[in-house]
């Protein structure tokens, strides 16, 4: 990490780790610990350009800041949440599709090449019966993955809702003024 970055990192740190110690790495180059580098090392001496209080102006926009990242973060949350359970639900179904539709094909073929006597309308009304079970069979899985999904959508949105409230109450409990 450049020496730079490292002690931007270290300035913002919360105050309960304000003791900064420049020091030397094994191949000259400049480093920045939160712990003595050697015997005797002395603290920096660190500088805020910031003032001991923050006005209300101050507490409320930051406050507001705070606020809407945390809503977009369970925003965030919930499209994660959508997108991993549509991955769940529809990737299997998908698979399941691509291999029925593949099979219907088939049979559509060998329904092609049937005879027109007796024995090839017989073959013929069994391929039929295969085709239209197979889809069947593909139309309940498509209604159970969307059924699947209604009740994923609505536990994502629920745990969306809930994380709102939170902030909601967080932020409607929060103090005026820190001065």
């Amino acid at each position: 990490m450049k020496p730079g970055i490292a002690l931007a990192l270290l300035l913002v740190a919360p105050l309960a780790s304000a003791q900064v110690y420049k020091c030397k790495g094994a191949s000259g180059e400049t480093t920045y610990s939160q712990s003595p580098c050697a015997a005797g090392a002395e603290p920096m001496k660190l500088r805020s350009n910031r003032a001991a209080s923050e006005s209300v102006g101050e507490l409320a926009n930051r406050t507001a800041v705070y606020r809407t990242t945390e809503m977009n973060d369970a925003g965030i949350a919930e499209r994660n949440c959508l997108q991993s359970e549509q991955s769940r639900i529809y990737g299997p179904f998908e698979s399941r599709s691509q291999a029925v539709n593949q099979q219907v094909a088939d049979l559509n073929r060998q329904l092609a090449a049937a005879s027109s006597n007796l024995a090839g309308a017989t073959s013929e009304s069994g391929i039929r019966a295969q085709i239209s079970s197979l889809q069947q069979s593909l139309s309940s899985e498509r209604t159970s993955a969307d059924s699947q999904m209604s009740t994923a959508r609505e536990r994502c949105s629920s745990a969306r809702r809930g994380r709102e409230k939170e902030v909601h109450e967080k932020y409607s409990n929060a103090p005026a003024s820190s001065s």
